[in-house]
């Protein structure tokens, strides 16, 4: 059996797609598992049974928040694969366990996927790279591809899309289950065919659809703090508003390429707030430091808290504009 274990984002989607295009499995032979992007901790979901003698693909989700689920599945007698950007502090050695780990601020998975299949998939690749927002690192592999600006569009907006499906309290809050996206999207050649397919029930068009509704109800988002360092905005308690959280940030840090952005959505228990931090564009560096001080976690030019208490979120802001400053 081959158990798939992915991010619901762009960036897992996107890596699982070109392992699958270059080693195609049968359906009957895969699992996938997966989660909204802040369900990292993937690796829990499997269990000894799904484990026992399986090759495990664990993409784009932080080996720290896995790292004891990692040793139980491969006690049970799995090989493991494990390719991500995120820090990992846990990292260790086994005879089943090949680990393709680079947290530098330029890569993602798909990026590092890339490099592992020789870009035999490098359309998706670069679509995962601006799903991540590594925008500079996309262009220059389309610049190097040869692409035309109309295509270069396509896969930023793909990618874009892709990632912002992620994003929800729950898969409830999703346009669509990452493991059904995955299924979708498997089925065209290329991304650029994905974005080509004008039916009104193809997840381009959804997305973009649902994305554009998302983005109008944003504009009106309250910003609680703003200064040359650092702009924080808070969110409604509303399923549009996961969603078009992560989104949101990295277009905020595009435009605002000096200043850190924080985005705050309230959960459903009222007392806390999940956070996303954006480093500044022009200093990839610390957000995942700063959101593990709150009990987070990240990379160096993207951070989050999923269980932030209400009354912190001004020592949070406060401790981004301290680091930044």
């Amino acid at each position: 059996m081959y158990v798939d274990v992915f991010n619901g984002d762009a960036d897992g989607i996107f890596s699982l797609i070109q392992l699958r295009k270059v080693f195609p499995v049968d359906a009957a032979s895969q699992m996938l598992i997966s989660g909204v992007k802040r369900d990292n901790a993937l690796l829990a979901k499997v269990s000894d049974d799904q484990a026992r003698d399986a090759v495990v693909h664990a993409l784009d989700i932080s080996f720290d928040k896995n790292t004891d689920d990692l040793r139980r599945i491969l006690s049970q007698g799995a090989s493991v694969f494990y390719c991500d950007h995120h820090q990992a502090r846990t990292l260790f050695e086994h005879v089943r366990l090949q680990c393709l780990i680079d947290f530098a601020p330029t890569v993602c998975t798909g990026l590092l996927m890339n490099a592992y299949l020789e870009g035999r998939q490098r359309l998706w690749a670069v679509a995962a790279a601006f799903g991540d927002s590594l925008n500079h690192v996309a262009e220059a592999e389309c610049a190097a591809l040869g692409l035309s600006a109309s295509e270069v569009s396509a896969l930023r907006e793909l990618g874009v899309l892709v990632n912002y499906n992620g994003y929800g309290a729950s898969v409830d809050d999703l346009h669509f289950a990452p493991e059904d996206l995955f299924r979708a999207l498997m089925d065209y050649d290329s991304p650029l065919t994905a974005v080509a397919d004008s039916a009104a029930d193809a997840p381009f068009a959804v997305l973009r659809r649902g994305f554009a509704e998302d983005m109008a109800l944003a504009a009106a988002a309250d910003v609680v703090a703003c200064d040359d360092v650092v702009r924080a905005v808070m969110l409604p308690a509303e399923a549009w508003a996961r969603r078009i959280s992560g989104t949101l940030g990295n277009d905020l840090a595009h435009a605002n390429p000096s200043q850190a952005i924080v985005i705050a959505t309230p959960n459903a228990d009222g007392a806390t707030l999940t956070v996303s931090l954006r480093a500044p564009k022009v200093r990839l560096e610390g957000a995942g430091d700063i959101c593990a001080r709150f009990d987070g976690g990240g990379r160096a030019g993207a951070g989050g808290v999923n269980a932030l208490p209400v009354g912190a979120l001004d020592e949070f802001v406060g401790a981004v504009r301290a680091f930044y400053k």
